[in-house]
């Protein structure tokens, strides 16, 4: 029987990564593709609460919701699929998703949320410029060849607990590095400007972020032209301050 996997993803149901990822996945597995239906980047694992979220049918197993990338695997888990799927895969992203990029992310954050499931999860971007990718310029097919191979790799080994980043740069030698997680620091550009009423409003953007460029990392792979593919957990203890706090904290009087 088939693998079942639920493709999902932040750029839209229409994006050509996601296209390009169905179209090869669909060769060997049973897909399902529950998206949301505009971009929704930068949103993390943002849930809608206070508006009803709208389903469309297009075709076959193809979903679109007016909701966020976790909005989609919740709705696919909980109502849309009969069973949950084998595996979550999200994207391919336009634009690469590295260090603090986590944090932020739609792309990764419905990997998060499969992850919150038990369910096995890749994320996948591809570092290209978003001109040659919008005009379909940018080669999918070939993103979404290496996003398989990864895929099948994976699924084969079998191993759960456990989020796959993949990030797949324009040019690359098709070599699979595996990564620890780098250094990125974004320092957000706040524009203050003035609508034609007189009134003020605030426009944000995200700079040019600083890397760290320290071997072995996935930023140091995609700054050099490297495929990078990242295993990391879910966790917020620091085993080293939960120790030093109990130490600081036994020995004051009561």
């Amino acid at each position: 029987m088939k693998k079942r996997l639920l493709l999902t993803n932040d750029d839209g149901y229409f994006s050509p990564g996601l296209t390009a990822l169905v179209n090869i996945l669909n060769e060997k597995y049973q897909v399902f593709v529950v998206a949301p239906d505009r971009e929704r980047s930068a949103v993390s694992m943002g849930l809608t609460l206070h508006q009803p979220l709208r389903v469309n049918l297009h075709g076959d197993c193809l979903w679109s919701v007016n909701g966020t990338p976790s909005d989609c695997v919740n709705l696919a888990v909980r109502q849309l699929l009969d069973a949950p799927p084998d595996w979550v895969v999200s994207g391919m992203n336009l634009g690469e998703n590295l260090s603090e990029d986590l944090f932020y992310s739609g792309t990764v954050a419905a990997s998060f949320t499969a992850y919150l499931y038990g369910i096995p999860t890749l994320a996948v971007s591809l570092v290209s410029d978003r001109q040659r990718y919008d005009c379909g310029q940018y080669d999918t097919f070939s993103g979404a060849s290496i996003a398989g191979r990864v895929l099948n790799t994976l699924i084969d080994v079998g191993q759960s607990g456990v989020i796959y980043n993949l990030n797949i740069p324009y040019h690359n030698d098709g070599q699979i590095h595996v990564t620890r997680i780098g250094q990125k620091r974004y320092l957000p550009d706040v524009e203050k400007r003035v609508d034609p009423r007189g009134r003020e409003y605030y426009w944000m953007g995200t700079g040019s972020p600083q890397y760290e460029e320290v071997s072995g990392t996935d930023v140091w792979a995609v700054r050099n032209n490297k495929i990078s593919l990242s295993p990391f957990t879910f966790s917020l203890n620091s085993g080293h301050h939960i120790d030093f706090l109990t130490e600081l904290f036994h020995e004051q009087p009561h």
